[in-house]
């Protein structure tokens, strides 16, 4: 693997990224009949009766105009950005992360609610797609047409970015009725193995993107990372030094035990969009220094919640995460 280093870094030698998640920030008034002839129905009917109103986008916007004064170097979104996941809503989407940033210092991966059902990949995620390649950028040479096969195809994406090196998986699959399920394919696991493995990748600090959470811990079944089992015993024999994911909208750190005696942060966060007055599911992004210890590499976190009365969004405290256990 060929390493590169488009971006320019912090003064102090820290690299700092944010992560936003699920943030469901489209509309679907009026959509095609045909379109919602099958689980999407279900999709619709909670986006009628609840989802329009939980989730705005509105609060989003506030969120990039805090983003503006923090002097980020990339932008991660872990996932769900539509509902549906109707042309149209990734259409809107595509709008709003214009307002981000660009291919070159964003990643974007998908959430179940983006694969509600299968869908062509012109019909979809064609939309996004330089904001979710590695900077090669070869899905034109993958031969399936729809998203669900691309998807399966052309994961791991991995973006090195100065010290820190950003692995984006994909969790999702067209899941069943009532489902809202998650897996990683064999194949995606293999090379994923290959990739945690790759010499040219070991003096750097190793961020890995997925939407399922990995473990158990907060998880209901029936949203759950199916093999995240395997998953799991992948990552404790060839660690990563931190984990993000979205899906659960609650804001959630825990750690995985690693065979060589390092600890894992394993991170989850609020929808982005939400307006939930929960404390642990207040609209959230989180902000990440990593720069390099003497022995590892330190990572701070800071939560930036909405704040519903002064309508923007507030930071919390700083964690350190890689020095809490």
């Amino acid at each position: 693997m060929t390493v590169s280093h488009p971006n320019a870094g912090h003064a102090n030698e820290s690299y700092r990224f944010v992560q936003l998640s699920d943030l469901h920030l489209s509309s679907i008034d009026r959509p095609n009949p045909l379109q919602l002839c099958n689980k999407r129905i279900l999709g619709y009917l909670s986006w009628l009766k609840r989802r329009r109103f939980t989730h705005q986008e509105w609060i989003l916007d506030r969120a990039i105009s805090a983003l503006h004064d923090l002097a980020v170097d990339y932008h991660l979104v872990t996932g769900d950005l539509t509902h549906i996941g109707l042309k149209q809503e990734f259409t809107q989407c595509r709008r709003w992360l214009n307002k981000l940033g660009t291919g070159a210092d964003t990643l974007v991966i998908p959430g179940n609610h983006d694969l509600y059902v299968d869908s062509t990949w012109q019909d979809s995620f064609a939309a996004w797609q330089d904001l979710m390649l590695d900077d090669v950028g070869l899905v034109s040479q993958l031969k399936q047409k729809t998203a669900a096969g691309k998807l399966d195809q052309m994961y791991p994406q991995v973006r090195v970015r100065q010290q820190v090196v950003f692995i984006a998986l994909c969790s999702v699959f067209p899941a069943p009725w009532l489902r809202a399920t998650g897996r990683i394919n064999q194949q995606q696991l293999m090379r994923l193995k290959f990739v945690l493995n790759d010499p040219a990748l070991a003096d750097h600090c190793k961020v890995l993107l997925i939407h399922h959470p990995i473990t158990m811990t907060h998880t209901r079944k029936r949203k759950s990372l199916l093999n995240h089992a395997d998953v799991c015993a992948l990552l404790k024999h060839s660690p990563v030094d931190l984990v993000v994911h979205g899906h659960g909208h609650t804001r959630t750190l825990e750690y995985l035990a690693c065979e060589d005696g390092r600890n894992t942060p394993i991170v989850g966060m609020a929808s982005s969009s939400s307006t939930s007055a929960h404390e642990l599911q207040r609209a959230e992004f989180k902000l990440f220094d990593v720069r390099r210890g003497h022995h590892n590499w330190h990572i701070s976190m800071q939560s930036y919640q909405f704040d519903s009365t002064a309508e923007q969004f507030k930071p919390a405290e700083v964690c350190v995460v890689s020095e809490l256990v």
